[in-house]
């Protein structure tokens, strides 16, 4: 009889404690919530740079800044090698810096060709410049290590040359330091004859550059 009431006596301990130990696995109702949420994607053209302007090594202290163009002359015809600066504001855009881009494509309208296929560099500017930007004063800017794109522009006028530049734009957006970019050309050129991109500028008036940017809010 003592064995027997022992026996019921430590099942009686243990159902008790799992019963209690059970009731200490509650889930609260929000862990369980299952649901979608749809993002909501936008796109935003800015028409027309915040500033532009190109420099020419020929004429190192001059300012191009309110020109209706902006030429680009290859490295490789130095001492009349010519770069282009671009930068927009992105603040008419209101992008959420939550965001981000998914793609962004910098827009410009090649009004003359050169005579050869130019290979254009688009390097991210990191530090500050203006409109009276001159050639001696764009050597002394600081740059990122390689260009973000480099398109090939061929020899027809009259069209737009893209510029993948989604990275660029996606650290604007989160923050980082919005200076532009240089467009070169490092290729040989041909010196003797200065070949020679024109593309229009902002205060062309017409077919200026864009920017384009596809990003989720």
């Amino acid at each position: 009889m003592t064995r027997r009431l022992l026996l019921l006596l430590v099942l009686t301990l243990a159902v008790g404690s799992s019963v209690a130990y059970a009731a200490s696995l509650t889930v609260s109702s929000w862990h369980l919530w299952a649901g979608s949420q749809a993002l909501t994607k936008a796109t935003c053209t800015i028409t027309g740079a915040q500033i532009d302007t190109d420099v020419q090594q020929k004429t190192p202290t001059t300012s191009y800044g309110t020109a209706t163009t902006l030429e680009l002359v290859p490295s490789g015809d130095s001492p009349k090698e010519e770069q282009v600066f671009v930068q927009f504001d992105l603040s008419s855009c209101a992008i959420p810096t939550t965001g981000g881009a998914d793609s962004a494509t910098l827009s410009l309208y090649l009004s003359t060709a050169p005579t050869t296929s130019f290979n254009y560099d688009a390097t991210r500017v990191t530090s500050a410049w203006a409109s009276t930007l001159t050639w001696n004063q764009a050597q002394t800017l600081t740059y990122a290590g390689s260009p973000t794109t480099s398109p090939v522009g061929g020899t027809t006028s009259g069209v737009q040359i893209s510029f993948p530049v989604t990275v660029d734009v996606d650290s604007f957006i989160k923050g980082g330091s919005n200076f532009g970019w240089r467009i070169s050309d490092t290729g040989s050129g041909q010196n003797a004859v200065k070949d020679l991109a024109t593309f229009a500028s902002t205060d062309s008036g017409a077919n200026v550059p864009t920017l384009t940017i596809n990003y989720e809010k």
